[in-house]
């Protein structure tokens, strides 16, 4: 695999990350939808998950409007 491919790998897996839904997305969010409050744990991982790939890919995108102009 070369740097090129692994690159488009791992863009890729970003892109399915940011693109999942999660409860949080909505407008209310209550810890007991899922049926536990025990859950709250593991929503709160999955959105970090969620949250974090939206936050590098928007990273990026601005990174690469602004590179051209710095030349």
């Amino acid at each position: 695999m070369t740097d090129t491919e692994k690159l488009q790998f791992l863009l890729s897996k970003l892109q399915e990350t940011a693109d999942r839904k999660h409860c949080e997305d909505g407008d209310y969010y209550s810890p007991s939808d899922n049926g536990s409050y025990d859950d709250a744990f593991d929503d709160g991982a999955d959105y970090g998950e969620v949250e974090f790939a939206r936050s590098l890919l928007q990273q990026l995108n601005l990174q690469t409007q602004i590179a051209p102009h710095l030349k």
